[in-house]
């Protein structure tokens, strides 16, 4: 519909510019019966060629020589339809007639007086209307047929895109849903330490894993979430983390979002915080320990986590570091293409994840 009032606004424009021209040596009626009786001629040329010729042979069947004979034909149909038409109006524009008012013949007479302009009215009717008429539908015809060629070009793009976003939606619910028993299955292994250690902590964690796993199930299904949201459900995964190892002190986590209204895609920092637990040696060791620094600046998001690891023990094996960082990596591919810089570092037995994304500042955005 949008397109369609383009259209018809551009050809009233138009219209109304030449009746503006004709208007300056034309009766009002007249201008305006020959502007849109031309306009109607180059729409119609404009259409035909375009949106008939250009589709049918060169989008479709791509008939190259068919398109050329039929788009001859139709320019010199077009100029005699004009030549006929222009002849409706013997008043209005008389080298389309070939019949000059006396008054025109007696100025031509005075401002040429060696000249005979009685030659003028000897010209067959149209006849000097033929060949303009042509290279003007020429003109047309060839407008008309890099327009639909754009558009049917810029048509197929959009239809490419949207494939290629249905395909990486796909494909990030899929990476997502992955992410879900990947975290379960952690903390359920967790929770099976403490019931056979009958410790007194089991129940409290069952009851915060219920909390974690409301959200897990209810919010993560947008695409979207509030930064407020994602870092309460980190927050809270660290808690239930610390109640199994003997030093919870040695995990310092530290916020400082200062746009928490901003949004940003659900469970991308999870699983980085989950390797922290599995692959270091805090829980592990006395001396393991754990730093998470979040902030954000300039409408980016900020996300720095080091643990201590060692290298070839049980303890701390990064090698094949899980399911949820290779589907992190996808995930931050699909959905930030190249505007994201992930960095991750193993030096002197510390190991580093440096993340940085943009924060959405709409639900809707992605």
């Amino acid at each position: 519909m949008k397109k369609i009032l383009v259209h018809i606004s551009v050809w009233f424009i138009l219209t109304y510019f030449l009746y503006i021209s004709f208007a300056l040596f034309l009766p009002w009626a007249m201008a305006i019966a020959r502007a849109i009786a031309g306009i109607s001629l180059f729409a119609g040329m404009f259409y035909i060629s375009g949106w008939v010729l250009a589709s049918h042979f060169l989008v479709r069947r791509k008939k190259y020589v068919l398109f050329i004979l039929s788009s001859i034909l139709l320019c010199i149909v077009f100029s005699v339809i004009r030549v006929k038409l222009l002849g409706l109006f013997p008043e209005s524009v008389p080298a389309f007639t070939g019949q000059f008012p006396s008054e025109f013949l007696e100025l031509r007479r005075e401002l040429n007086p060696g000249n005979n302009p009685e030659l003028l009215n000897r010209l067959k009717p149209g006849r000097a209307a033929y060949l303009p008429g042509f290279m003007i539908n020429v003109v047309i015809l060839f407008i008309a047929t890099l327009f639909r060629l754009y558009e049917n070009e810029a048509k197929k793009e959009q239809e490419s895109r949207e494939k290629l976003q249905r395909s990486q939606e796909a494909q990030i619910l899929y990476l997502k849903s992955q992410v879900n028993p990947h975290f379960l299955f952690n903390t359920l292994n967790n929770l099976y330490g403490l019931t056979l250690s009958k410790s007194d902590l089991a129940s409290q964690m069952v009851l915060e894993l219920s909390n974690t796993m409301r959200y897990l199930i209810y919010e993560t299904e947008q695409k979207l979430v509030p930064v407020e949201k994602e870092l309460d459900f980190i927050r809270n995964y660290i808690d239930l983390e610390k109640r199994r190892i003997s030093y919870p002190e040695n995990i310092r986590f530290s916020v400082n979002v200062s746009r928490q209204t901003g949004f940003i895609p659900p469970l991308l920092l999870l699983p980085f915080v989950e390797n922290c637990f599995k692959h270091g040696t805090i829980g592990r060791e006395d001396e393991g320990w754990m730093e998470l620094d979040i902030w954000d600046e300039k409408g980016r998001f900020f996300f720095v986590c080091k643990n201590s690891y060692r290298e070839d023990k049980k303890a701390g094996k990064t090698k094949g570091s899980g399911l949820g960082l290779v589907n992190v990596k996808k995930r931050l591919e699909l959905i930030f293409g190249e505007n994201y810089e992930l960095e991750i570092v193993q030096k002197e037995e510390v190991y580093m994840v440096s993340l940085r994304f943009p924060i959405f500042s709409k639900k809707e955005e992605l």
